[in-house]
């Protein structure tokens, strides 16, 4: 899949997920509907680049790897920040979560002033490239170490078993818009479809 359908994929997800101009968090978070389309829209586009990137290992195995791979950043950045503006620029006192610890869409960690890759938390905030590609190599050492889903454990404690309610709302979040959204050209069968997906189509 090109970036450019990719990111017209991970962008349709976040409209649908976040309907943009409609937050009732702080001043800091607010937009209008129409730039935070724009600025979802750069988001999608820099998911779609750093995942399908092929200086990167994809999370996953067999068809579609590196579109799952994208769709489980996305789930993570939901769940993080739901993509909000404050988050995203790292402005205000709610932009950095863990008393300040964690910076950018993907609330990555910089120990000590930098992450493994050498960024410092204004990388992380100035460059969302940066952002997401830190984010992919923590879920990338969770892949190798814990293998399969334990991959999200390992990015959100350093573990491979625990906060197992917060990860499973992260994966039935994954799985859920695999559902809701095929890839294009993808099939959806329906013995897959997740208790989420039959709530709401009742």
């Amino acid at each position: 899949m090109s970036v450019e359908a990719l990111a017209a994929w991970v962008l349709s997800v976040m409209l649908s997920a976040v309907p943009p101009g409609k937050t009732r968090h702080t001043k800091d978070a607010r937009e209008t509907a129409e730039a935070g389309r724009g600025r979802c829209a750069q988001i999608a586009r820099e998911i779609a680049e750093v995942a399908l990137d092929p200086a990167e290992e994809p999370l996953f195995d067999g068809p579609y790897a590196r579109e799952k791979t994208a769709a489980v950043m996305l789930a993570i950045s939901y769940h993080e920040s739901h993509w909000r503006r404050d988050v995203d620029y790292g402005v205000g006192p709610n932009a950095r979560g863990g008393g300040g610890r964690y910076h950018c869409l993907m609330q990555v960690e910089a120990k000590g002033g930098k992450t493994p890759e050498g960024y410092t938390p204004e990388d992380l905030v100035k460059n969302r490239l940066k952002c997401f590609r830190a984010g992919l190599h923590i879920l990338q050492r969770g892949n190798r170490m814990c293998r399969g889903r334990g991959m999200i454990n390992h990015y959100a404690t350093g573990s491979c078993t625990n906060a197992r309610q917060a990860v499973a709302k992260r994966w039935r979040t994954f799985d859920l818009w695999l559902y809701l959204h095929p890839f294009p050209g993808e099939a959806r069968p329906a013995e897959k479809r997740p208790a989420d997906a039959r709530k709401r189509s009742r």
